[in-house]
């Protein structure tokens, strides 16, 4: 049983090692779909003013890796729900249009929903948080053309924040459970230099 547990716990670790490379991944693409836009719409590259749409609890080092992984996956979550508004309306809008953007957005989508699949898997049992959403998507139809293309850059933006922030928790895990297997390593090697003597 003990046996099945450490193997258990490898598995996890590894687990969260690709998610963490996945997460990686998500962030940089992110970064480059808020470019593409901007460029594409021909908008400031200053940050859009209103803060993050997405709020969550703050990430306060008294958490746990596995609390602050069950925030962020609240955040995804709502930050995905986000961008399928985002790119609904722009469907509706510019339908059949095919451009960089539009083609890196939906790159941006389904790879955002495998990190949600993949962060779900190291939730633990019970702990469950609430993402926020200051302002959707209905609440700016009243603003013009340009109060929604800057509420895009929002949603936009919490994608980089909130896949930046997953990465980083992240890579911070799989970082302290590797020094266990170097410790075994060394220890096989002392053991291989006193059969040779």
């Amino acid at each position: 049983m003990a046996g099945r547990s450490a193997n258990g716990r490898h598995g996890l670790r590894g687990h969260a090692g690709r998610t963490a490379a996945l997460a990686r991944l998500v962030h940089k693409e992110c970064i480059q779909l808020l470019e593409i836009y901007r460029n594409s719409e021909s908008l400031p590259s200053l940050p859009a003013d209103g803060g993050y749409l997405v709020s969550i609890p703050p990430l306060v080092p008294q958490l746990s890796d596995a609390e602050k992984i069950s925030i962020l996956h609240a955040a995804l979550k709502e930050s995905l729900r986000l961008l399928e508004d985002v790119i609904t309306r722009e469907d509706a809008e510019f339908s059949g249009e095919d451009s960089e953007y539009k083609r890196k957005q939906k790159t941006v989508r389904d790879r955002l929903g495998h990190l949600l699949a993949s962060t779900e898997q190291l939730l633990v049992d019970g702990q469950r948080f609430e993402a926020e959403v200051k302002e959707e998507l209905d609440g700016q139809a009243a603003s013009g053309a340009f109060g929604l293309k800057m509420w895009i850059v929002r949603v936009l933006q919490d994608l980089v924040h909130w896949t930046g922030q997953t990465s980083e928790t992240l890579h911070s895990m799989p970082a302290e459970t590797e020094k266990a297997p170097k410790t075994r390593s060394l220890r096989t090697r002392r053991g291989a230099g006193k059969i040779r003597k």
